[in-house]
């Protein structure tokens, strides 16, 4: 046998080469086979009008969506698409191109679930606060929502706000009954809701003035008797005014001077949607997400009231900005 040193360099030359076309011809093989396996995955995203929240919880999605390969992204305005465009519209989400529908707000989720033409669509919402009253379908649908466990939010104010024992919740039970009765049941020995009850806006300052004595802080929920621009700033400043802290559920709270907000940053929940909908995309199953919130201590408005302010928050809660 001649061994491959003894051969001539041309000889060596051209088997080296056949040998390296061999190699490439194997790789090419394994590269064409995986490309039959890859399936290029189409998203469309149905979003409820142009608004900054929605738009930060798109831009969210688009980041997740462009780090794997083969995920096409296609977004639509509902608020674009008025009456007979409408059926349009349902035409194109209904064709079949889409793997998956993801509706960012209530209107966009309530027309993609009330709509025949999309029952048998994969489906998911985002940006959607109370989604079982909005959707009221069965079986739950999924996606993530704008709700934060009652029982963690109590954890999140006991934590936050030490020594507060009595948090008077200011609802109309027309809208908020299940949110009170949960956060009586979820409430323990050290903490108490206290029922502050309104069926109209003007009910309000009554109400305050009869109970100011039977509770230490305030909680104002979504609610829409009793949340507008006005009555925020005039429960704040009122609430001030006999040094009780105030707990809100988003920026403008904190900004006009409640001690505690929970805050949603909206390219975070949209970063959220897009892994659940990886996961669904991957053939895993889909449910109902805890929406990642922060907790924002206000520590100018704490320190007035007199209220203790730790020196080392634990994530989820935080000093606000």
């Amino acid at each position: 046998m001649i061994s491959f040193q003894k051969l001539r360099a041309g000889e060596r030359a051209r088997i080296a080469s056949g040998m390296l076309a061999a190699v490439c011809l194997a790789f090419l093989w394994v590269g064409l086979a995986r490309a039959a396996d890859f399936r290029t995955e189409t998203v469309s995203i149905l979003v409820s009008r142009n608004i900054r929240p929605y738009a930060e919880a798109v831009e969210g999605m688009g980041e997740v969506f462009a780090e794997p390969p083969g995920v096409e992204l296609k977004v639509f305005y509902l608020d674009k698409f008025l009456e007979k465009n409408r059926t349009v519209l349902s035409g194109e989400l209904a064709e079949g191109k889409f793997n998956l529908i993801i509706s960012v707000g209530p209107e966009a989720a309530r027309f993609v679930w009330t709509n025949d033409m999309l029952k048998s669509s994969t489906r998911l919402y985002s940006v959607v606060l109370n989604p079982e009253k909005v959707l009221g379908t069965t079986p739950s649908p999924c996606g993530v929502s704008l709700n934060i466990p009652v029982q963690k939010q109590l954890e999140m104010i006991t934590r936050s706000l030490p020594g507060v024992s009595r948090i008077g919740v200011l609802y109309d039970p027309r809208y908020n009954s299940d949110f009170f009765e949960e956060a009586a049941r979820a409430s323990s020995g050290k903490i108490r809701v206290v029922p502050l009850e309104v069926s109209s806006k003007k009910e309000i300052p009554g109400v305050l003035k009869d109970h100011w004595g039977d509770v230490d802080a305030l909680w104002l929920i979504p609610d829409r008797t009793v949340i507008s621009e006005s009555i925020i700033n005039y429960v704040i400043k009122e609430s001030l005014f006999k040094v009780m802290p105030v707990i809100g559920y988003n920026r403008f709270f904190y900004e006009s001077g409640a001690a505690l907000a929970f805050v949603f940053d909206y390219e975070e929940l949209g970063r959220q949607c897009a892994g659940e909908a990886l996961k669904v995309l991957s053939g895993g199953g889909c449910g109902k997400a805890t929406p990642f919130f922060h907790v924002w201590v206000n520590t100018r408005v704490v320190r007035k009231l007199g209220i203790p302010v730790a020196e080392d928050y634990a994530f989820p809660i935080e000093v606000g900005p």
